[in-house]
């Protein structure tokens, strides 16, 4: 309580008036904005820190690692998690940022990153000799259940540290570009183009469809919905179950372009669809 006249018009003037860069240090302390005795801000009628031990989302964001050892007391495994707030906002779940296998020598045999913010985990293996026996890279589509499609070059090694195989994959998880296997001595034993053949499928697709463009409507017919998906949580899902079992790798050597056409024909409406809902996000209601 301010107990003086000019004191008393000193508070009223900054209460109009107030600025933090240019109000004196009294005018501050008066109108209770600042007080230079704890050294903090508090804002009056505001949120003081000090009156709070911990926030109430701090437990979002904690990390915490899980190991197992071998008999002989040396690490086994580590996995390292990140407590995140589950897309549909029912709870948390555990994602995995790292992981990493020894054997009982210490060695790193497995080594798997999932970095924080980011849509790409990489796995890579290695021989007894510590050298690299083969790097992979997937997509994760969903963080929660870990659905995940191959992307960009997959290679095996020899324990020499030549290549033995390479892959390479689109950003649908389908096999593109040249392919190849080598013998030790780093000659090629096999070596195929699959992005000829694979741009051959699609061409071959988008003309008997008739268009190049689909509506937004057309993609969601394709993917079988017969009223238009409430979230890209539903694309996803129907995707999944008519995609999985025309993937070229459940085909294996039974792959036909037909069933090549009708993968495309999907991934094609799923990339629409889910372009339709960034542009204009709805409030999700899936379970």
């Amino acid at each position: 309580m301010v107990e003086h006249d000019g004191a008393q018009h000193l508070v009223q003037h900054v209460g109009k008036n107030l600025d933090l860069v240019q109000s004196s240090l009294q005018e501050l302390q008066l109108a209770h904005v600042i007080n230079r005795n704890s050294n903090m801000v508090v804002f009056q009628g505001g949120y003081n820190s000090n009156d709070e031990v911990s926030d109430p989302d701090e437990e979002d964001g904690q990390v915490y690692t899980h190991r197992e050892y071998h008999d002989s007391g040396a690490t086994k495994l580590y996995r390292t998690y990140q407590i995140m707030p589950r897309p549909d906002g029912k709870g948390t779940f555990e994602r995995m940022i790292e992981e990493k296998h020894f054997n009982p020598d210490g060695v790193c045999m497995v080594d798997i990153h999932f970095s924080v913010g980011q849509s790409f985990l990489s796995r890579k293996h290695y021989h007894p000799s510590q050298s690299l026996k083969s790097e992979k890279l997937f997509f994760v589509d969903d963080e929660v259940t870990m659905q995940c499609r191959k992307v960009g070059h997959w290679r095996d090694y020899y324990d020499g540290g030549g290549i033995k195989k390479e892959m390479v994959y689109d950003n649908h998880g389908v096999r593109t570009g040249f392919c190849k296997r080598y013998h030790p001595d780093g000659s090629i034993a096999w070596i195929k183009d699959y992005t000829k053949e694979y741009e051959e499928n699609l061409r071959n697709f988008k003309n008997r469809m008739g268009k190049l463009e689909l509506s937004a409507m057309d993609a969601a017919r394709v993917l079988g919905f017969e009223t238009f998906p409430t979230c890209v949580h539903e694309v996803n899902r129907q995707y999944r179950i008519l995609s999985l079992p025309l993937h070229p790798d459940k085909q294996g050597a039974n792959v036909s372009d037909e069933s090549t056409e009708k993968f495309i024909a999907l991934s094609r409406a799923r990339d629409l669809l889910r372009e339709n809902f960034e542009k204009t996000p709805p409030v999700c209601k899936c379970e």
